[in-house]
């Protein structure tokens, strides 16, 4: 599933080809900001996952949503247009700014605690603020929530506790079925028996 674009009267930035981009990075939406558009997302039965801005003059609004029905692309239209309009009548982001609304996809982000607990045993990428053992990004398995404690055994490394005020980013990793890569494998053994 991709992201659905919404050119609403605040989502469109206006510029030509010299334009200059500041990439400012993306961070969480402020709880105000969360606390005024869940409901919308939750009264048009769709799950609020989370949702990231990104400031500057190529601003960047990026809501996921999820339905246990799973999403097509006129969810993410519907629930767009639903907060586009609430946006342009609360008005809370100064300058232009995109509105993408998306489902999150297999490598689903994490945004809260709960996130974490509801996918015990699967795999995870994360980026914590600080370094741990001299590293700041780690692959492995959620281990357990304890409270605000998160509990992920890393690859390689073990187990690596941390708050999840600590975790700048994390999303879950997609695993195939199976660990054998595609397309190359075959080949050699197809060449090997021709021999």
């Amino acid at each position: 599933m991709g992201l659905f674009y919404f050119p609403g009267s605040r989502s469109c930035e206006k510029g030509g080809q010299n334009q200059q981009r500041v990439q400012a990075d993306v961070q969480r939406i402020p709880a105000a900001i969360e606390d005024m558009l869940k409901p919308v997302v939750e009264d048009l039965g769709f799950e609020w996952v989370g949702g990231e801005f990104r400031g500057g003059p190529s601003g960047l609004l990026r809501v996921y949503i999820d339905h246990p029905d799973g999403m097509t692309l006129e969810h993410c239209a519907d629930v767009s247009r639903a907060l586009a309009g609430e946006l342009d009548v609360e008005d809370p982001f100064p300058g232009a700014y995109r509105l993408e609304v998306s489902s999150p996809g297999v490598e689903r982000p994490m945004f809260r605690t709960e996130d974490f607990a509801r996918f015990v045993g699967h795999r995870v990428r994360l980026r914590l603020y600080k370094p741990v053992a001299q590293q700041k990004k780690f692959e492995g398995v959620i281990q357990g929530v304890d409270g605000e404690d998160i509990t992920v055994l890393v690859d390689e490394v073990g187990e690596l506790v941390f708050r999840f005020e600590e975790a700048e980013k994390a999303h879950l990793v997609y695993e195939f079925a199976d660990n054998t890569k595609r397309g190359r494998n075959k080949r050699k053994k197809r060449r090997t028996a021709r021999k």
